[in-house]
């Protein structure tokens, strides 16, 4: 018998197919943490890494491509560098931060038990010592009047004076009245007033009322007063010539209980060599 071969039929080749990439939808959204210097930003998703990764922390996908977060140039010129310690420096030992931290809060705490102690004392001296405790009150009064200022006319409780004519005592200089005055000749020495006052004051102004009201022109007016405080301290005043009232500011009346008021000089009268006045109002920081 004689064999025949059969013929079959082969399957021609193929060549395999390019593989294919798996994708999937990336939405770009904010990063999840702030962003550092030199953190390197996903292309992707927007992501912030650190500059040791190679991966995306949250997509996964390659940091070739990604951006470098840099500093503005503000910045970077008043960039805090990071001090760097040698190896074996344990934590808060001298020259760390922490014990930098630890030295300013001990130093805090010292001033605060030193306030306390010194404010413990001077509340025990205020309460037990009463030329102290005037002092503080006078001086609380003159800071808050300058901070809230208000004037309030003061009378004196005494008015005295060497030098008077007859029926012109030196009194009638605070009795509200500018038909009366006080009158003195000129002559010798220098014409003066003193003034006391029943507490300490501040004064800041007078009202005067210049010469006698029935014989102004006949009778001299003060032109230049000199105002002496029991504190020791000075002032001249130079009031105008005229019938009406006049404010004439202080700048010197602190804590003051008493002025002597010496007239200098005075515009010159008409008939007699005499200086008057009919009425000084003081105003004052109560």
């Amino acid at each position: 018998m004689t064999g025949r071969a059969e013929a079959r039929d082969e399957t021609p080749e193929l060549k395999p197919a390019p593989a294919i990439r798996k994708t999937r939808a990336i939405v770009r959204t904010k990063p999840s943490r702030r962003l550092e210097p030199d953190d390197l930003v996903c292309a992707a998703c927007g992501e912030g890494n650190a500059p040791s990764r190679n991966f995306c922390s949250r997509c996964g996908e390659s940091l070739a491509d990604a951006g470098v977060v840099k500093l503005v140039w503000w910045r970077r010129l008043f960039r805090r560098r990071t001090k760097r310690y040698q190896l074996g420096t344990r934590p808060g030992a001298k020259g760390t931060r922490s014990h930098r931290t630890w030295v300013v809060k001990m130093t805090f705490r010292r001033i605060r038990a030193v306030l306390v102690l010194v404010g413990l004392l001077l509340t025990l001296v205020y309460a037990l010592y009463p030329p102290f405790r005037a002092t503080v009150i006078d001086n609380t009064r003159a800071l808050y009047r300058k901070v809230v200022p208000t004037l309030d006319p003061v009378r004196p409780s005494t008015v005295s004076s060497l030098t008077a004519l007859p029926e012109h005592d030196p009194k009638l200089l605070v009795d509200t009245y500018n038909n009366t005055y006080w009158m003195t000749e000129l002559g010798g020495g220098k014409p003066k007033i003193t003034v006391r006052f029943d507490e300490s004051y501040l004064l800041r102004a007078i009202i005067l009322h210049s010469g006698a009201a029935e014989t102004f022109s006949e009778d001299g007016r003060p032109s230049i007063l000199r105002l002496t405080y029991n504190t020791g301290k000075s002032e001249n005043v130079l009031p105008v010539d005229t019938r009406g009232a006049q404010t004439l500011e202080l700048k010197n009346a602190t804590l003051v209980t008493s002025v002597t008021i010496e007239v200098v000089d005075v515009y010159s009268g008409t008939e007699r060599q005499t200086v008057a006045i009919s009425e000084m109002e003081f105003f004052a920081l109560k």
